[in-house]
C-alpha cells in the first residue's frame, strides 16, 4: 500500500540511466531483476518480520523510488508512507518444501517489473518447516546494486533483532536523493573534464571484440538468453590464492582478473584483453552506507602480451588499475559516445565483477545463507558475466559464468569452468612462468586430445597441401555449392577456375613457395577466391583488415616486404603507400578471366608456409607467425572428424581473416565438400541484424 507520495521529482543518476537505456530495449525481459532468498535457520515471527521491513522501507529512499515517464528521460519520485502487507507462503506441509519454495521463488524471479508508476521490489516470506525460512527477495537493479543488497538484509535482520527486545524506533540513514544531486554536481566538475580527456586517450582507437555470437542467428533478433554455470572453490584453495595476493600486494580480484587475463588472451589468440569491471562508485563513508544504485563500470584494456609472467603481469593490472580507477566515476555511456561507438559496437562483451558483501547477519541468533539467482537474461552485449561471490567468510566461493546462448553452448563453458579451475592452481605452482607456457587445459582433457583424439583409424596425410585438399575435392563433386554470400554463390568447379586464373596471374608476378602476398579485402566471395589463387600460385598470405589503423597496415606491409597486395577498389583509399603492386580483384576480374583456368603445378610442399599472422603488438611491434600447410591440413581433418562435417554441412565463416579460425573455417568446409557461408560483417554484431539463416 502507498499513500501520500512526495510530488517532488528527480532526474536519474547516471549509474540509473545505463539501466535504464539497455532496459528500455528489452521491455518485457527481465534484464536487471536481481536478488535471491536469505535462509534463516530458525523460527521467525511473521508479524515482527513485518515490521522490521517495513522499517527499513522507512529508513531508505531507495526502495521507494517510482520511475515517471518523460518526454525523453524518466523522473523518479521517492514515496512516503509505505507499507508492505508481506508476502507469506507457507510450504512447510508439502512433501518437498524446498523444491516447492524454490520453484516457485524462481518463477516469480524472472516476471518483468512494471517499469512506471509503481514500487520497483518485491518481497516475500516462505515457511519451509517450524525452524527454516526464506526470505525472498527482488528488485529492480535501477533502485539497488549488491552493495546496497547487503546493506538492506544486514538492516532488516538487525531491526527484527531489536524489535524482539522491545526496542523500537527508526535509524536515520543517508538519502539517495543526496547522491543524485552529486552525480548532478560531478558533470560540472574538473574531475569530469580530466576523466573524458583520459576516456578519449585511451580509447582512440576501437578495440575489437573479443568473442563472436556465433550462434546468434538462431534467435532471429529476440533478446538473446543466458545460462549460469558455477565453479565451486573450496576454502582452503580460495585461502591459498588470498595469501598469494597478500604476497604479491595486490587483492584477491587481481589475481582472479589476472587468471582470465591469461585464459582469454591464450585461447582467443590475442595479446590483450578489453573487460568491463564493476566498481563499487561509493566515494565517501555516507556513501557507504546508502542504500541504492552506485555501482559503475569501468572499461578496461590489458595489453600486456604473452611474454610476461604471473607476478609481472600482476604488477602491470595493478598500475593500469590505479590509473583507470582515478577517473572510475565516468559513466560507461559517456564514454561509448566520446570514441563513436553505437550500442551494437560494445567492445565490453565480457565483465568480472567480485561480490565481498557481508551476509552473516543472525535473528535472533539463528544463522542464515544467502542464495543469488539469476535472471536468464544479461546485457545483449556481454557474451560473459564472471560473478566472484564470496559473502560468508568460512564458506566455500562461488563463480558464477552467466553466459550468452549466441556465443556460448553448455559443453563449450563446461570446459571452460575445468580449465579456469585448473589455471588458478597451475598460476600458483609455477608463477614465474611466462603466460604463453602456463598449461590451460587440466590434465585429463589434455590427455584426451593428445591420445584418444589421434587413436583413431584416420591417417592423417603428411603429403598434402591445402590446395591438394581442395582440388580433390573439386574433382569429386565438382557442382556442389562451395561458396555463398549475400545473393552470389559458387561451385566447386566455378571457384577452381577462378581461383586457378587468379594463380597463373600472380605467378606472372613473381609469386612462389615462401613468397608472401598481402590481402586486404572485406569479407566476399572475392576473399575466398584471393586466398585460393595465392596458395594455388604457391604463394602464402599476409591477412590486413581493412579496419586496422593505417599505421598498422604500413608496418605489416614493411615488415612482410610482400611484392603483390590483393585488396578491393572500394579499399585503395584507406591504403598506406606502398611498394607492392597493388592488384584489385574487382577491378580486374575480366582480365584475370582470360589466364588459364587448369589447375597449376606451383612446387608448393607441406612444409612450405601457408600464411602469417601478425600479433597485436601491444607490447611493442607486431611480430608475425608463420603457418605452414601440413599443421593446418592435419588441423582442419581432425575439426571435420570431431565436428562431423559432411558435404551436406554449412559452415559459417564469421571470423576475421586476421585470426587463424578464419582459415580453418575455410579449409574445414573445402576439406570435406561442405558449403562455406560468408557472413556479413553488420549480421555478426549483437543487436536485431543477427539473423542470418545459413542458405538450405
Amino acid at each position: 500500500m502507498i499513500s501520500n507520495q512526495t510530488i517532488q521529482h528527480y532526474p536519474l543518476s547516471s549509474p540509473q540511466r545505463d539501466i535504464w537505456f539497455d532496459q528500455i530495449l528489452h521491455p518485457d525481459v527481465p534484464l536487471y531483476n536481481i536478488g535471491g532468498y536469505l535462509r534463516i535457520e530458525g523460527p521467525i515471527d511473521t508479524a515482527r518480520f513485518e515490521q522490521a521491513l517495513n522499517q527499513v522501507i522507512a529508513e531508505n529512499d531507495a526502495l521507494r523510488i517510482i520511475l515517471h515517464e518523460g518526454e525523453s528521460l524518466p523522473t523518479q519520485t521517492f514515496a512516503e508512507n509505505v507499507h508492505l502487507k508481506l508476502d507469506f507462503h507457507d510450504f512447510s506441509e508439502q512433501e518437498n518444501a524446498h523444491e516447492s519454495a524454490l520453484e516457485w521463488m524462481q518463477r516469480e524471479f524472472v516476471k518483468p517489473f512494471k517499469l512506471y508508476d509503481g514500487l520497483l521490489f518485491q518481497f516475500a516470506l516462505c515457511k519451509i518447516s517450524a525452524n527454516c525460512y526464506y526470505w525472498f527477495g527482488k528488485q529492480h537493479h535501477l533502485t539497488i546494486d549488491g552493495w546496497a543488497a547487503s546493506l538492506i538484509v544486514q538492516r532488516v535482520a538487525a531491526a527484527y533483532n531489536a524489535l524482539s527486545t522491545g526496542q523500537t524506533g527508526e535509524q536515520k540513514y543517508y538519502a539517495y536523493q543526496d547522491f543524485i544531486q552529486n552525480d548532478q554536481a560531478y558533470f560540472e566538475s574538473e574531475k569530469f573534464v580530466k576523466a573524458k580527456r583520459y576516456w578519449q586517450e585511451k580509447y582512440s582507437e576501437v578495440p575489437e571484440p573479443l568473442i563472436v555470437r556465433s550462434s546468434a542467428a538462431q534467435f532471429q533478433g529476440k533478446t538473446i538468453p543466458s545460462q549460469r554455470t558455477a565453479l565451486r572453490l573450496k576454502r582452503p584453495f580460495y585461502n591459498q590464492l588470498i595469501e598469494f595476493a597478500k604476497e604479491n600486494n595486490v587483492s584477491i580480484f587481481q589475481v582472479i582478473l589476472g587468471a582470465l587475463y591469461c585464459y582469454i588472451v591464450r585461447t582467443c589468440h590475442r595479446e590483450d584483453l578489453v573487460i568491463g569491471l564493476p566498481t563499487l562508485n561509493r566515494n565517501n563513508a555516507a556513501f557507504k552506507q546508502t542504500v541504492g544504485l552506485f555501482v559503475g563500470v569501468s572499461p578496461a584494456w590489458f595489453r600486456f602480451g604473452t611474454d610476461l609472467n604471473f607476478i609481472k603481469l600482476l604488477e602491470s593490472i595493478s598500475k593500469e588499475l590505479q590509473r583507470d580507477y582515478r577517473h572510475q566515476r565516468f559513466p560507461i555511456y559517456e564514454i561509448n559516445m566520446q570514441v563513436g561507438l553505437h550500442s551494437n559496437q560494445q567492445p565490453l562483451d565480457i565483465e568480472l565483477s567480485y561480490a565481498k558483501h557481508d551476509y552473516d547477519v543472525h535473528f535472533n541468533g539463528n544463522p542464515s545463507r544467502t542464495v543469488s539467482f539469476a535472471n536468464g537474461f544479461y546485457p545483449q552485449e556481454q557474451t560473459l558475466f564472471v560473478f566472484v561471490e564470496e559473502f560468508h567468510q568460512q564458506d566455500d566461493v562461488n563463480i558464477y559464468f552467466d553466459y550468452n546462448l549466441g556465443a556460448f553452448d553448455e559443453d563449450e563453458m563446461e570446459r571452460l569452468k575445468a580449465r579456469f579451475d585448473f589455471l588458478l592452481g597451475e598460476i600458483l605452482r609455477q608463477p614465474s612462468l611466462p603466460i604463453r607456457e602456463l598449461q590451460i587445459m587440466p590434465d585429463a582433457e589434455l590427455k584426451k586430445i593428445l591420445v584418444e583424439f589421434n587413436d583413431t583409424a584416420t591417417d592423417y596425410p603428411r603429403d598434402k597441401t591445402i590446395v591438394a585438399l581442395f582440388e580433390e575435392q573439386v574433382a569429386k563433386t565438382p557442382d556442389a555449392i562451395a561458396v555463398v554470400f549475400e545473393n552470389q554463390q559458387l561451385t566447386y568447379r566455378e571457384l577452381n577456375t577462378k581461383t586457378n586464373q587468379l594463380a597463373h596471374y600472380l605467378q606472372t608476378l613473381g609469386v612462389k613457395p615462401e613468397v608472401l602476398v598481402g590481402i586486404c579485402v572485406e569479407r566476399s566471395v572475392e576473399m575466398v577466391i584471393g586466398l585460393l589463387g595465392i596458395l594455388k600460385a604457391g604463394g602464402a598470405y599476409l591477412p590486413l583488415d581493412p579496419a586496422y589503423p593505417v599505421a598498422r597496415l604500413a608496418f605489416m606491409l614493411e615488415d612482410a616486404q610482400v611484392p603483390v597486395l590483393l585488396t578491393q577498389s572500394r579499399l585503395t583509399e584507406g591504403l598506406p603507400e606502398t611498394k607492392a603492386q597493388v592488384v584489385c580483384l574487382d577491378v580486374e576480374a575480366e582480365t584475370l578471366s582470360r589466364f588459364g583456368s587448369e589447375n597449376l603445378v606451383s612446387g608448393v610442399v607441406p612444409t612450405n608456409f601457408a600464411y602469417v599472422i601478425y600479433t597485436s603488438g601491444s607490447t611493442g611491434n607486431p611480430k608475425g607467425v608463420l603457418i605452414a600447410h601440413q599443421g593446418l591440413c592435419n588441423l582442419a581433418l581432425a575439426q571435420i572428424q570431431v565436428f562431423g562435417v559432411q558435404s551436406e554441412s554449412r559452415i559459417l565463416q564469421f571470423a576475421s581473416l586476421s585470426f587463424d579460425a578464419s582459415i580453418s573455417e575455410i579449409v574445414m568446409a573445402f576439406g570435406s565438400g561442405a558449403q562455406l557461408c560468408l557472413a556479413k560483417q553488420d549480421d555478426l554484431l549483437p543487436g536485431p541484424n543477427v539473423k542470418m539463416p545459413l542458405p538450405m
